[in-house]
């Protein structure tokens, strides 16, 4: 029974591979469970925290410790009469353990021990507190560049600032990236910038043929007609940093909370 819980930090704990093996379930799954909880930062940080564990190539991979509250609320939804019974060994598991702590505390520890007991306990309360602060600052930044940048007022710089943002968050090339946008605003607006710089530089092409006889490199077409400079003369640049800013606040918020 008591595999099922152990002791780490003074604090009795189980993790996300053994409920994922008492519960029969993906380990993988177990993760997303914990990430899609609904629970409040506060108790997600005082009752979950990332670890890790070496797979059988020795590569470290993520799993979730769980003090007895964070491990009660994740499997409030696990039902049936298998899931019933696995909460009720680990209920046990967790009194048997925590009496065990309980008695080895009280009559064994010297004074000094004691002391040095709880001075760990207040390093790893220090720890735990500058982990969250981290973390809360990092939200707290994160949310605060999204929101200005949904009051600002779009202009060319500000738009390629965001798409280079939006690539050091995701790795996703700047090709791509605009042509995501671009699809989007196909779809939402009906504005299809592409067609639009095509044939711009279809014009201005034509233009340069009938005057001297012969094209502009396809580079320095590139260079002419861009998709930022089409779209301030559709006046639709506030409907891309839109969408940008959408984008930009998803990515942010998947790699803080995942």
């Amino acid at each position: 029974m008591n595999k099922l819980v152990f002791i780490e930090n003074g604090r009795v704990i189980t993790d996300s591979l053994i409920v994922a093996e008492t519960f029969m379930k993906n380990h993988g799954d177990v993760l997303r469970d914990i990430r899609n909880l609904g629970c409040s930062d506060e108790f997600r940080l005082s009752n979950f925290a990332e670890s890790s564990y070496p797979n059988q190539q020795g590569r470290q991979m993520p799993k979730v410790d769980m003090t007895r509250d964070g491990f009660t609320y994740l499997v409030m939804g696990y039902t049936g009469k298998e899931a019933g019974r696995f909460k009720e060994d680990y209920i046990k598991a967790f009194n048997v353990l925590e009496q065990s702590l309980r008695q080895q505390m009280q009559p064994q520890l010297t004074t000094m021990e004691m002391v040095a007991f709880l001075a760990n306990q207040a390093v790893q309360k220090e720890k735990e507190d500058a982990r969250r602060d981290q973390e809360l600052k990092a939200l707290k930044s994160g949310f605060e560049t999204i929101t200005d940048n949904l009051t600002a007022v779009p202009d060319a710089a500000k738009v390629v600032d965001l798409i280079n943002e939006y690539s050091r968050w995701t790795r996703i090339g700047h090709n791509e990236i605009y042509n995501r946008i671009y699809d989007t605003m196909k779809d939402q607006h009906g504005i299809n910038v592409l067609e639009r710089v095509q044939r711009e530089r279809d014009k201005i092409n034509a233009d340069r043929i009938k005057s001297i006889g012969r094209p502009y490199a396809e580079s320095t077409l590139k260079k002419m007609v861009n998709g930022i400079d089409v779209m301030v003369r559709m006046d639709a640049l506030d409907k891309f940093h839109s969408i940008l800013v959408g984008m930009l606040a998803k990515a942010k918020s998947e790699r803080i909370f995942n």
